[in-house]
Formats: C-alpha cells, structure tokens, sequence
C-alpha cells in the first residue's frame, strides 16, 4: 500500500492537492506561539430600566452623535460625584 506525501498547509491554501516535487515536510516549518489576552480594562455590568428610559437615552445618544455606553459612564460619574468619589477621570480609569 503506497502512502501518500503530506499537503502542507500553504499548498492547500494555494490550491494545490499534490506537494512540489522538490519539496519535503520540513522545507516549511510555522511555529505558532500562544498569545496571552489582555485583561480587559472595564468589567461588564447589566442595567434594568424602565424601557421608555432606555428608549430616551438612545435618542439622547443619537442626539449627541454618542454611544449609549458613554451617556451611562457620564451618569457613573455623577453618581461617584454625588458620593464623595473620584470621577473616572481622576482614577484613571477614562
């Protein structure tokens, strides 16, 4: 039973079923290197509201040519504000 030679990635990228025929395994070698993710800067948090609220405040973010999640951040700051806390700014978190 005959074997068949290996296909490397690039020949069946380019469309190719058969190898060159100079070619061996080990002309091409692609080494792959894990990459470690970055931990996101900002953690995800659900909000419930009223819906005519949510529909205000898109309408307030189309407005102003904004992202809903900028007209929220801006309420996180007035509330930390309210409180007594740092705005985001001055923890440089924004």
């Amino acid at each position: 039973m005959a074997t068949k030679k290996r296909v490397s990635l690039e020949e069946q990228l380019a469309g190719r079923s058969q190898p060159d025929e100079g070619s061996t395994d080990t002309d091409k070698v692609v080494t792959l290197t894990p990459t470690a993710k970055p931990k996101p800067s900002q953690e995800k948090a659900t909000v419930y509201m009223p819906r005519q609220a949510l529909k205000l405040i898109k309408q307030m973010a189309l407005d102003q040519d904004k992202r809903v999640n900028d007209l929220l951040q801006e309420g996180v700051d007035m509330m930390l504000s309210k409180y007594g806390q740092p705005s985001l700014k001055e923890q440089g978190l924004q």
